[in-house]
């Protein structure tokens, strides 16, 4: 008898994550459109220089607080306990709740923000120790301009940990777009009327930043959501925060750590060494960003519900389903990028300031990340199920884990850590291992490559922990989706390869249409021939990713949806 109630409840929390991943999908697609325009605009008039690396270096340390500090906390520490002022207590007190977090959040931010701004120097010689003389200056002041970014997006953090538990997702997803439209304007319009062109970016960083909160405030003043901020510091809620935000800013976002270590070891090589390294993780953020975070962000508050209901085997079925997922996307992704990274490169940069040679280093950084991005993948459902089950040691510990190995790794495959110190012999003696290492040739694909291996570690780290604490899980599914889904990219990789060598992609002859219509061509076949494979045994999961469509676009394939119902 209580059987039937639990099933539909996990029912009802499945198809809630489904639907809620592909809104989040949907407009996160959007996001990182946009972003690659902006991206391509950066590169296009500023190229992978000297500039770009101060700009990318000034913005990299207050994105890295906002997702340690802001989406960090939105997502592991705030929304768990607005979930269970939601499910448990009355509407005032909930109301009461959020007012109270709104009061504190204002003033820590602006604190952080401020701080920020006035040791905006010894950050800077902190994350890039590389930088000397007009470089390091101008870092300096593109970062105390882009600390008021940071206010802005904790602020877009702590609306995002509020709508998130009461399932709406899609203004959140959206808020990015009006960044990177800000700083396309920014980039086009402004460096003509500035000391230096590179401003006109980190000005438009902080347009966008405003354009987001304003947009998401809207949205929460629709909703009748409480905004008046109360300063209760001590407020239960509060307290739990905090509990929850200690272990979790440094366990959630290993991964960024790890990007700003290599950000940092980059600021050591040849000018251009930073950016490229940025260019390639915008390209690895666009799989992960579309889908990955969509899923993780849709499945956390299914697993804080079945976690306040005790519903162990709910949280089972929900990760292992979410699992199956990432191995249907993550995998032919990671070999797409890395097979097809010089042509994604060219296609999106080789323009304006943007030069062969930095293609081609920006193309073995993606080679090298690629080769993590399953991993990456995997250990953010992971590690949002053990918040779930309020686990916050393990993230911790396999995150010191992943950033010492992470720095090991840099150090010896960078091939230098600082003058004087060369390690040539020792990155060619490990290079020698195998022919994988051989691509990378130390510098920027070295430290791709140290990140990826890295984030292998971290993954089984996490993998192992989860097994043990959601009792039985159902390995083979999930065993079986990863080998069809290896099986499918292998089977891809050989057309998708052999399109890609019928143009010579840096040959400046070659005109911008046929390349960019080999590349797309290359990017169809690809999928094709993974779902062909795919479609032959693993059915079920390709349809139920086409059920996280948006439902508007699944009106256009009503016997799909009749057949669903």
């Amino acid at each position: 008898m209580n059987q039937r109630p639990c099933e539909a409840t996990r029912v009802d929390e499945k198809r809630a994550m489904v639907r809620a991943t592909g809104e989040i999908g949907f407009y996160t697609l959007l996001s990182r459109v946009t972003g690659l325009l902006r991206d391509v605009v950066i590169g296009s008039v500023f190229g992978a220089g000297a500039a770009a690396d101060a700009f990318f270096v000034a913005f990299r340390i207050p994105n890295l607080l906002r997702r340690l500090v802001g989406e960090g906390a939105a997502s592991v520490a705030i929304i768990p306990v607005v979930t269970e002022y939601l499910t448990h207590h009355s509407r005032a007190e909930t109301e009461e709740m959020i007012r109270a977090l709104i009061g504190v959040g204002v003033v820590v931010l602006g604190c952080c923000t401020v701080v920020g701004m006035l040791c905006a120097e010894p950050l800077t010689i902190l994350f890039a120790p590389g930088f000397r003389g007009a470089k390091l200056d101008l870092t300096v002041a593109l970062s105390r301009i882009v600390f008021a970014y940071l206010f802005c997006i904790g602020l877009v953090a702590l609306a995002m940990g509020i709508l998130h538990p009461l399932r709406y997702f899609a203004a959140p997803a959206f808020s990015p777009v009006l960044l990177n439209i800000a700083m396309i304007l920014g980039a086009l319009g402004l460096p003509g009327v500035l000391p230096h062109p590179i401003y006109s970016v980190a000005y438009g960083v902080v347009f966008g930043g405003l354009c987001q909160v304003m947009w998401l405030v809207s949205v929460l003043v629709r909703l009748r959501i409480p905004l008046l901020p109360q300063w209760r510091p001590c407020h239960p809620a509060l307290r739990r925060v905090a509990g929850l935000l200690a272990p979790v800013v440094f366990g959630a976002a290993v991964y960024q750590v790890n990007v700003l270590l290599s950000t940092m070891l980059a600021s050591l090589l040849a000018d251009g060494s930073v950016s490229a390294l940025w260019y390639a993780n915008r390209l690895l953020e666009f799989p992960l960003g579309v889908f990955v975070t969509a899923l993780g962000t849709a499945s956390l508050p299914t697993f804080a519900v079945q976690a306040q209901r005790r519903d162990l085997g709910g949280i089972r079925e929900s990760l292992g389903e979410a699992l199956r997922l990432v191995n249907l996307v993550a995998v032919p992704a990671a070999v797409g990028l890395a097979v097809l990274a010089v042509p994604f490169c060219t296609v999106l940069f080789f323009r304006g300031a943007f030069g062969a040679e930095q293609v081609q280093v920006t193309a073995t950084a993606v080679r090298g990340l690629a080769l993590g991005l399953w991993s990456v993948a995997v250990a953010r459902l992971l590690t949002s199920c053990l918040y779930a089950v309020e686990d916050t040691r393990t993230p911790v510990y396999a995150g010191i884990v992943a950033v010492i190995v992470n720095v090991c790794l840099s150090l010896v495959f960078m091939g230098r850590i600082a003058p004087g110190a060369d390690l040539h012999a020792l990155a060619g003696f490990f290079a020698s291992l195998s022919t994988v290492l051989a691509l990378y040739e130390g510098g920027v694909g070295g430290l791709a490559l140290a990140a990826s291996l890295s984030a292998t570690i971290h993954v089984l780290y996490l993998g192992v922990v989860v097994y043990r604490r959601v009792a039985v899980f159902h390995w083979t599914p999930w065993v079986a989706s990863l080998s069809w889904s290896l099986l499918g990219a292998a089977v891809m990789a050989a057309p998708v390869l052999w399109i890609s060598r019928q143009v010579d992609w840096l040959d400046p002859q070659v005109s911008f249409a046929i390349r960019a219509g080999t590349l797309v061509l290359a990017v169809v076949v690809g999928m094709v021939s993974y779902g062909c494979v795919v479609w032959c045994a693993r059915k079920n999961e390709l349809l139920l990713l086409t059920a996280m469509l948006p439902e508007r676009l699944l009106r256009l394939l009503p016997q799909f949806l009749q057949a669903r119902r």
